[in-house]
């Protein structure tokens, strides 16, 4: 009995192997690269105006060395150029409100916390009374009870005969100390103290049975260095500048 392969026409074509086709794919894909970056890379010696700024521009392969410039091939090394602008005060991205008009106010608000209130337009300048954009029936404005006053004028005044009795003790001589009230001049402590029975010999404490200790706190040396460094952080943002106002033009 004949087999089905006896019976079927040769084939006509032949396919390559998997493995053998692999290398002349990609040298296909190089061959392409090549041909598309050809008129786009000028020769070598030729490159003085040349300036590679995109990936296509480096055809497939590393930076040139003869090119004296920041080169990223393959984006490589490259940060995020909105991060970069903002941290380095670049120009910023148009914005407009919810009426169309430019934001004006995104350059007084740039480097500081979104919760900064800046003022930078003409309705920021007329009373919430007179404005037409906000309803003044719904805004919160009660006052305090009485109550409420009450206990933030009692804090207020413990608070300022503190200062002022920190304040009136350090100009007497024998209260002398810090201006907080807490340090080492304190009023000296006095102990009493017992030894035990194997050291109530004469050797030791001369027959008295108990002894009395004075302790008072170590003066500090106002020249002495500080025990602790202090390290300088960068400083914050300033102020938002102040709006300025310009009429209309005519």
């Amino acid at each position: 009995m004949a087999s089905l392969s006896s019976l079927l026409p040769k084939p006509r074509q032949t396919l390559a192997s998997a493995p053998s086709a692999a290398p002349q794919l990609e040298k296909q894909i190089n061959q392409l690269i090549t041909k598309s970056t050809q008129s786009r890379i000028p020769p070598y010696g030729q490159r003085k105006s040349f300036r590679p700024r995109v990936a296509e521009d480096f055809g497939n392969g590393g930076a040139f060395p003869e090119i004296h410039i920041a080169q990223y091939p393959l984006n490589m090394g490259r940060k995020d150029q909105r991060a970069s602008a903002d941290r380095k005060g670049g120009a910023l991205t148009l914005q407009v409100d919810e009426d169309g008009n430019v934001k004006y106010d995104a350059i007084a608000r740039q480097g500081h916390s979104d919760d900064r209130i800046v003022h930078s337009s003409y309705k920021d300048m007329v009373p919430i009374n007179e404005r037409k954009d906000m309803d003044v029936d719904k805004l919160v404005m009660d006052r305090p009870s009485e109550e409420e006053v009450q206990s933030v004028a009692e804090k207020t005044r413990l608070a300022l005969e503190k200062i002022v009795n920190t304040k009136i003790k350090a100009l007497q001589p024998k209260n002398v100390g810090p201006p907080n009230g807490s340090g080492t001049n304190k009023d000296p402590t006095y102990i009493r103290y017992t030894p035990s029975q194997s050291q109530a010999g004469e050797g030791f404490n001369s027959g008295a049975k108990q002894r009395i200790i004075r302790m008072v706190d170590a003066p500090s040396d106002p020249m002495e260095p500080p025990s602790h460094l202090h390290k300088k952080v960068p400083r914050g943002p300033p102020s938002p500048p102040a709006p300025v106002m310009h009429s209309p033009p005519r």
